[in-house]
């Protein structure tokens, strides 16, 4: 019996003493939470299935199809277009850019006539802030590219 107390009296002992370290070891902040819980938080908030904007931003920025914009003109465009491009004359693309590419950091292809308009787009995209931009060139080297599913 004496046992039993003497382990029972060492037991609330132990348990005690843990419990009051953890409380009293606080992350820096004043909310009184142990160690333990704010790892516990911290650890919850990085497997959250909620994702943040900059997380859905780079979502977005892979997507499998890619970003092919076609920078001639209008006329250009109704005589033939690769079916995955968007359409963005040339005279438009640093006012509309935002509109199909927000994220700056985003893949995108620049396609013309025989690439030299699309070299203007790359230089004022680039000019923008935009960092991953790629003049493919005219739209027969496009349609080489994306048609024949190497991108």
């Amino acid at each position: 019996m004496r046992t039993i107390l003497t382990l029972l009296a060492a037991t609330c002992l132990v348990t005690g003493c843990s419990n009051r370290a953890s409380n009293t070891d606080t992350t820096g902040s004043d909310t009184g939470r142990s160690q333990a819980e704010s790892d516990s938080k911290s650890e919850s908030a990085k497997t959250s299935p909620e994702t943040s904007t900059s997380e859905q931003t780079v979502a977005a920025s892979t997507d499998p199809k890619p970003l092919v914009i076609d920078v001639r003109t209008q006329a250009e465009w109704d005589e033939s277009h690769l079916d995955i491009a968007t359409h963005i004359p040339l005279d438009q693309i640093t006012n509309r850019i935002v509109e199909v590419a927000p994220n700056k950091d985003q893949k995108v292809y620049l396609h013309c006539r025989s690439g030299g308009r699309s070299g203007q787009a790359k230089v004022e995209l680039e000019g923008l802030g935009f960092t991953n931009v790629e003049n493919v060139g005219g739209l027969e080297d496009a349609r080489a590219r994306f048609e024949s599913g190497n991108d």
